[in-house]
C-alpha cells in the first residue's frame, strides 16, 4: 500500500509540478504532458492543445540590445523532442486567420543564433490574433525589455489559457487560446502582470496598462499555483 501511495505521489508530482531554474524559489503547479528544457528557456507543453502552456525564462538586459540578429532567414520549424502525436506544424495555421504567436519571444533572444532557432519551434508557439499579436503583445514585450534594461535581470512566465475552439482536425487540432498572459518577476519581488484576451477588437489602440491584473488574476482564470517557497 505504501509503494502504490508513493507512485501514486511521483505521479501527480510529474504531472502538476513545473521547475524551472529561470524562475528559482518558485513552485508552479500546472498541467504539464511534456516539459522541455531548451538552451534558454523551459516549456511547459500540453499534447492535447498541440501548444505550450507556459514558457519562463530570463531576460538579460545586458544581452538584449548586443546584437539584435536578423530573423529574416529563420522558419517555423516542428519540434523533434516531442512525440509525433503532440507535435504542430507551421502550416497548421496557414490561412486561419491567427499569427504563430511566440511565447519566448525572438527580441529577447536574439543576441545567439542558436537560441534564436529555438524560439522559432512550434513547441513555443500558440495562435495569436493578428492585432494583438502585432500591437499590444508587441508593446508588452517592448516594456518587459524595458524592465530588463532597468534591473539588469529579470524573470518571466509567459502562457496561455482557456479554449476558444480549434485550428480543426485537418490541423492536427490545435488549440485557440482565450487568454494570454506574462508576469514578469522583479529582483525586489515584485510582480507586474498583464492578461490579454486573444482578440482583434480595439487592439491596434489599446495600451498594455489597461490590462495590468495581480498575478492573483491569472491564477484563478488559468487554473494555476504560483507560489515562492
Amino acid at each position: 500500500m505504501t509503494k502504490k501511495i508513493f507512485l501514486i505521489s511521483i505521479l501527480l508530482l510529474s504531472l502538476f509540478a513545473f521547475e524551472s531554474k529561470y524562475l528559482p524559489n518558485y513552485n508552479i503547479d500546472i498541467k504539464c504532458d511534456k516539459i522541455l528544457h531548451k538552451k534558454a528557456f523551459d516549456i511547459c507543453y500540453s499534447c492535447k492543445w498541440k501548444t505550450p502552456k507556459m514558457v519562463v525564462y530570463q531576460v538579460d538586459g545586458n544581452l538584449i540590445d548586443s546584437k539584435n540578429l536578423s530573423r529574416k532567414h529563420l522558419r517555423f520549424k516542428p519540434d523533434y523532442q516531442l512525440p509525433t502525436k503532440c507535435r504542430s506544424y507551421s502550416k497548421d495555421y496557414s490561412k486561419t486567420g491567427f499569427d504563430r504567436g511566440h511565447l519566448a519571444p525572438n527580441a529577447v533572444f536574439d543576441y545567439d543564433r542558436k537560441v534564436q532557432k529555438e524560439t522559432f519551434l512550434m513547441s513555443n508557439i500558440a495562435p495569436q490574433k493578428p492585432k494583438l499579436n502585432r500591437r499590444l503583445w508587441t508593446k508588452i514585450e517592448r516594456f518587459v525589455r524595458l524592465q530588463a534594461r532597468k534591473y539588469r535581470k529579470i524573470s518571466v512566465i509567459t502562457g496561455v489559457c482557456g479554449s476558444n475552439g480549434t485550428l480543426g482536425k485537418k490541423r492536427h487540432n490545435v488549440n485557440i487560446p482565450k487568454w494570454w498572459y506574462k508576469i514578469i518577476f522583479l529582483p525586489n519581488g515584485k510582480t507586474i502582470c498583464f492578461l490579454v484576451p486573444n482578440i482583434n477588437t480595439e487592439m491596434s489602440r489599446a495600451k498594455a496598462k489597461e490590462f495590468l491584473v495581480q498575478i492573483e488574476n491569472i491564477e484563478r482564470i488559468c487554473n494555476i499555483s504560483i507560489r515562492k517557497e
